[in-house]
């Protein structure tokens, strides 16, 4: 089964205005944690294995370009990891990819056409589906790296999980989840959704 067959992904109008809130949301989150970080936390480690500070902000600035490429321009999903896409300011490189992306996918019509994605074929709801998730919990690790401790959004925590349920197989994996996330781990009990999130993604907050 397919990325894009595990659940039901058809949008009503509401979900569509809700889907782009979301995403909308999430990217601020991360954006707000990229301005916090200092001259010297660039190279500080993430809790994403083998990824310093620079290139997990590049891993998402990259995301947020592929966005615009693949809803505006019909390009493949096939991202790389180059942290010169952030140039001299990266606060700069991540707000003018994230505002050409919110304003790419706002068009009538795209987040139910289906996209040419490494996962195959996915509606664009999907692939906004992964977008929220990764800047909010790329977000979480980013403020991690540079000793800031944060909670995530509940209410968009609580819909990431809602998105990441149906594609959590028998075997513990998660269909769709990139290299960047670890396998699940077990949450405290009473946990909430932001530390639920963590957890299915590998993180212990």
């Amino acid at each position: 089964m397919g990325i894009g067959d595990a659940a039901d992904w058809s949008l009503s109008d509401g979900d569509r205005v809700d889907t782009l809130a979301a995403y909308t949301s999430a990217c601020a989150f991360f954006g707000e944690r990229l301005v916090d970080v200092a001259d010297f936390d660039w190279e500080r480690c993430t809790p994403c294995e083998g990824w310093d500070v620079g290139t997990l902000v590049a891993h998402v600035v990259s995301g947020e370009s592929l966005v615009t490429r693949v809803f505006r321009d019909g390009d493949t999903w096939e991202g790389t990891v180059d942290q010169s896409v952030l140039g001299v300011n990266p606060v700069a490189a991540w707000r003018g990819t994230a505002l050409a992306a919110l304003e790419a996918v706002s068009v009538d019509g795209l987040l139910d056409a289906s996209y040419p994605h490494a996962g195959g074929e996915l509606p664009g709801a999907v692939i906004l589906g992964f977008r929220v998730t990764e800047n909010l919990v790329h977000g979480w690790d980013l403020a991690t790296a540079c000793g800031i401790g944060i909670d995530l959004p509940e209410t968009l925590a609580a819909r990431c999980l809602d998105f990441w349920y149906p594609l959590v197989g028998a075997d513990g994996k998660i269909a769709g989840a990139e290299s960047s996330f670890g396998r699940p781990i077990v949450p405290p009990g009473g946990a909430s959704a932001g530390v639920r999130l963590l957890a299915l993604l590998g993180r212990a907050a």
